[in-house]
């Protein structure tokens, strides 16, 4: 017998007027796995409650069970039947209805549910999903994507027309479904465009409804003559779109039929989306885009209950909206989950919202769908749903990201007809915001053919990468001899474009493993500020002026060329007084000794220690009589130069004094401003500095600072990670096709994708799978809190993935493999800490603490769980490593959680269940 321990956390009702109230609390019983093992099911009347036992329960075992499922004194016995109290403020006396026990029926386990919100039999089923269909795909391979809202009018039609206009653009069939029997939106905008309707959606559940052997191969063929005829648009590639209107008739009025009425005994109860992929390919369509009905209704619900149908919500930002559609997700997380690769994950989409007013609700609201979303989505059953590698966070995370739709006016008052509809959604880039949910694109005949004919060699493809991208993990240790192959990114291209004719004063601030060193080293190579520029592809720089460095990095590795070639050569050509260089030892040992001998208070004289430090560099030597500001006036008038300083970090450390940060400070300020203010701006300085070091230096308008230099900042974002990703490819001849690497620079974002499908494919699968898209679960893998993804990881994974990829002979159709891509994942990891532990004393340190946990620690947790006072957590938080949930716990981004060995909280969840 279950107890109140038993029935925690569900409370009985505070009021009980009727059988409806009694139904619905049972059945949040049983959804709750809260029900006993003796009770089978149950149906409410208006005249009675039968409860369906198993053999050998006794009418007081069901009443005293009652009682705790209800409250006490909820039951009385009334001549010889057991009754459950219902509510009546009229009378005093016991008012209810009766109970009836009855034995267990013959399917008592496998009672027939419909794929509607309301089950007819509330049965201890309900703890459980719906029973999965039969087959795992639609007929044909085709896909269904189905757009609801919880509430009307917040652009959910807008949106499903964009998506299969977006389709068809790149060359898929699109069956576009105007679904809402109750207000129809595609269909008004057919007919002002003046299309045909001489099939509706009406016309097909009516056929579905009434055909003979109960099948829908009458009512398919009777649609596929008719539907030709509705289509609204053909694009290149064959792309078109075919409109399925609601309904014939003139006159408004509620559905005769309704999708429910289709699932009858003996028919699947799938058979509605499954008609729908038959009508598909029938009619040639690849895909099918369903407008749903708004809200809670049975209208929507045997199409939203198909996990097989790649389910888009759409919401505003209001209260209601967002509840309900959370709500909703949650509930179709419990009856129709999406099983994660075979199954596709729900998206949501937040519409009209004002990105200078309601950012912050916005990425709120984003926090709480992705949440919702998560429920939605499960690993599949059995031992395959566990992620051996344990990299499913990240697939989960890159398949619950809601989108962002800002409001636009234009889309408050559509014209009436089709094609004007999709003119303002074009003006309107509406289709951008569907990028990431957009389906895969249609295979290209050619292709195949000229695959068929030209076999590509993948292993050797996979070794030249592997080969290739190991040295250049850190490429600055293997000399800078050698100017030629790198990516000119953005930043580096303005840092160029911006100084054609006057020499730069910047500072080029990044992250750790951002490629500052890496930079700095290929300046160096080039010898002059002109054929750095021409060797990054930035043309029209005029100054021919020697690059000259002053301090490096401790991992700079010199081979034929080095440093000290560049000064000594400087000193001899340039300096009046012919005389020598001095050492990049010297110089650091000069300002090791500044450390020790000037105050934190000592602006002046740590300004004339680095301009001494310059002049050093140059060989000029300051004396008593010539101090280093007029050392450096005197070599301005006679020759020009870019300095360069690198390696900041291992000479200062962690900032760890106020007199090391008052060293930092007057560089970054006061010697830029100095040699700012020499007349003709002779001489430039760049200085490459990590972020972290800028901000604790600089403690106020340290904002203002970083602002006026961000567009040099090497700050890899996405798309900049995955054009790193393409040219360090084709930098090793590791293409299918050969892709010059000077066109990948200029590269659109869609464009860029596609060239990236032969390198790891279109999705973490099989192109037609239901796995997350390997374009943005790269990235998502890679990426800390801050968004940012540093160029040594790219390479790092591009290196541990290809050499995983080289035994596999089952994948020909990309170079890296998906299992070798997630085993990747983890090595980047380990290494990713061990690297910042070299390089950053107090972020190592934090790290190495972690480590040492001794208690295993599973994503998120408290701060007393891993021992970080709130400080430190912040500190974390500020580099990017952590994330502050609402809840006041901790999340640990990818890239280090797996080196730090923390566990996942849904992937303990996944556990617990097995």
């Amino acid at each position: 017998m279950a107890g109140l321990t038993d029935l925690e956390g569900l409370t009985p009702p505070e009021h009980l007027f009727t059988w409806v109230d009694v139904d619905d609390h049972l059945a949040a019983l049983a959804a709750a796995g809260r029900w006993p093992e003796w009770l089978l099911a149950a149906d409410g009347w208006w005249d009675g409650l039968e409860l369906v036992v198993s053999g050998g329960i006794e009418a007081g075992t069901a009443e005293n069970w009652l009682n705790s499922a209800f409250g006490a004194g909820s039951t009385d016995w009334q001549e010889g039947t057991l009754m459950l109290r219902l509510d009546d403020p009229r009378t005093s006396d016991f008012t209810g209805i009766p109970v009836v026990l009855s034995g267990e029926p013959d399917d008592a386990d496998q009672p027939r549910r419909l794929p509607l919100l309301r089950e007819k039999h509330i049965t201890r089923q309900l703890a459980h999903a719906l029973q999965r269909p039969a087959t795992e795909r639609f007929q044909g391979d085709v896909q269904i994507l189905a757009f609801h809202s919880f509430k009307g009018g917040v652009g959910r039609t807008v949106h499903a027309v964009a998506m299969a206009d977006t389709i068809a653009r790149r060359g898929g069939k699109v069956l576009l479904v105007d679904s809402d029997l109750e207000a129809p939106g595609i269909t008004w905008m057919h007919k002002a465009q003046g299309g045909q309707l001489d099939f509706s959606y009406e016309d097909l559940l009516a056929l579905l409804q009434g055909s003979e052997d109960g099948g829908w191969t009458t009512a398919v063929d009777i649609a596929a003559a008719y539907l030709p005829n509705q289509q609204v648009g053909r694009f290149a590639g064959g792309g078109r779109v075919t409109v399925v209107p609601t309904s014939r008739r003139e006159h408004l009025g509620p559905p005769r039929i309704e999708p429910a009425d289709l699932l009858t005994p003996g028919r699947s109860p799938y058979f509605l989306t499954e008609a729908l992929a038959a009508l598909a390919v029938r009619t040639g369509a690849d895909t099918v885009v369903v407008d749903l009905r708004a809200g809670a209704s049975e209208l929507s619900a045997p199409v939203l209950l198909d996990p097989r149908v790649q389910r888009v919500f759409v919401t505003t930002l209001s209260h209601q909206s967002l509840e309900g559609t959370k709500t909703l997700l949650k509930q179709l997380g419990r009856r129709a989950p999406a099983l994660r690769g075979k199954d596709p994950a729900s998206s949501v989409i937040v519409t009209q919202y004002r990105q200078d007013v309601h950012e912050a609700q916005a990425e709120q609201a984003r926090a709480e769908l992705s949440s919702a979303l998560l429920s939605s989505l499960r690993p599949p059953e059995g031992d395959a749903g566990v992620d051996s590698d344990d990299t499913g966070e990240v697939d989960a995370d890159v398949l619950s990201q809601p989108l962002l739709s800002p409001f636009r006016e234009e889309l408050l008052a559509l014209p009436s007809s089709w094609d004007a509809v999709l003119r303002v959604l074009e003006s309107c880039k509406v289709s951008e915001v569907l990028d990431s949910i957009v389906p895969a694109p249609v295979s290209s005949q050619v292709a195949d053919s000229d695959e068929t004919a030209h076999p590509v060699d993948y292993p050797s493809l996979r070794e030249r990468l592997a080969e290739t991208a190991q040295p250049l993990i850190y490429a600055e240790r293997k000399g800078m001899s050698s100017a030629s192959g790198f990516l000119a990114t953005d930043p580096l291209r303005r840092l160029l474009g911006d100084h054609r004719t006057e020499p730069p004063l910047a500072l080029v601030v990044g992250a750790k493993g951002a490629g500052k060193t890496f930079m700095y080293a290929k300046a160096c190579a080039a010898k002059s500020w002109s054929t750095f520029a021409e060797q990054s592809g930035v043309r029209d720089v005029r100054l021919d002026l020697p690059v000259v460095p002053v301090l490096e990095s401790d991992n700079l590795e010199n081979d034929d060329l080095t440093t000290q070639d560049l000064r000594d050569a400087f000193a001899r050509t340039h300096s009046s007084a012919a005389g020598e260089a001095a050492t990049s030892q010297q110089i650091k040992d000069r300002l090791r000794l500044g450390l020790s001998t000037l105050g934190a208070e000592d602006d002046i004289g740590w300004r004339q220690l680095w301009l001494e430090c310059l002049a050093l560099a140059a060989g000029v030597q300051p004396s008593a009589d010539r101090d280093a500001e007029t050392a450096l006036t005197e070599l301005s008038k006679q020759s020009r130069a870019v300095f360069v300083m690198d390696g900041l970090e291992d000479l200062l450390q962690s900032l760890d004094t106020e007199t090391k940060r008052t060293a930092l400070r007057v560089l970054l300020i006061d010697v830029l401003a100095w040699l700012r203010s020499l007349r003709g701006r002779p001489l430039g300085l760049i200085v490459f500095v990590r972020r972290d070091l800028v901000k604790r230096a600089v403690r106020q308008n340290s904002e203002q600072l970083l602002a006026r230099y961000e567009p040099y900042a090497l700050r890899w974002n996405t798309e900049e990670a995955l054009r790193l990703a393409l040219w360090v490819t084709a930098h090793a001849d590791a293409l299918p096709k050969v892709m010059p690497e000077s066109e990948i620079a200029e590269l659109s974002y869609e464009a860029l994708v596609d060239a990236l499908i032969p390198v790891w494919g279109w999705k973490m699968g099989t192109e037609k799978s239901k796995e997350a898209r390997s374009h943005l679960w790269v990235p998502a893998a890679l990426g800390d809190f801050k968004d940012q993804v540093q160029a040594r990881d790219v390479v790092v994974f591009l290196a541990e993935a290809a050499r995983h990829s080289i035994p596999q002979t089952t994948w020909n159709d990309r170079v890296l493999v998906p299992s070798a891509m997630r085993k990747a994942l983890l090595e980047c990891s380990t290494i990713k800490i061990s690297a910042i532990q070299d390089e950053s004393q107090e972020i190592g340190d934090l790290l190495s603490r972690l480590q040492r946990v001794r208690e295993p620690v599973t994503v998120p947790f408290s701060l007393a769980e891993v021992g970080l006072d709130v400080a430190e957590a912040d500190f974390l938080v500020e580099s990017g490593v952590f994330a502050r949930g609402n809840d006041g716990r901790y999340w640990v981004a990818e890239i280090y959680r797996h080196g730090l060995g923390f566990g996942s909280e849904r992937r303990a969840r996944v556990l617990w269940r097995r």
